[in-house]
């Protein structure tokens, strides 16, 4: 994060200890906070955080390697993984929601 937050907005995450003449913080969470949400989705916070992935410039270089070779580009996303990641975060979301029912059950004594 600490170099994205260079390399795209030229912050120095020191900034977050160090303070104006006046005692306020020259970088403080909210400010790291809307910058981090506005990072593109080739940064390396968004690539950690599972986020990021190519873009279209990506996508179109790898067209032309395919165009030219007539093979497809090696490391081109395949379709699989996102959809094999978008069905463990739905069933993460209704773990959650039967673990919120349960300890509710539980709070309100139906279950002991």
């Amino acid at each position: 994060m600490e170099s994205d937050l260079s390399q795209y907005h030229h912050i120095d995450y020191r900034d977050r200890w160090r303070f104006d003449a006046d005692g306020r913080r020259l970088l403080t969470l909210r400010m790291i906070h809307v910058r981090v949400q506005n990072l593109p989705l080739d940064s390396a916070t968004a690539i950690a955080e599972g986020s990021g992935g190519w873009t279209i410039g990506h996508y179109l270089q790898a067209h032309a390697v395919e165009v030219q070779t007539g093979k497809p580009h090696p490391w081109t996303p395949t379709p699989g993984k996102e959809l094999m990641q978008a069905e463990k975060d739905q069933a993460r979301t209704a773990a959650l929601a039967r673990k919120r029912k349960r300890d509710l059950d539980i709070a309100e004594g139906r279950i002991t």
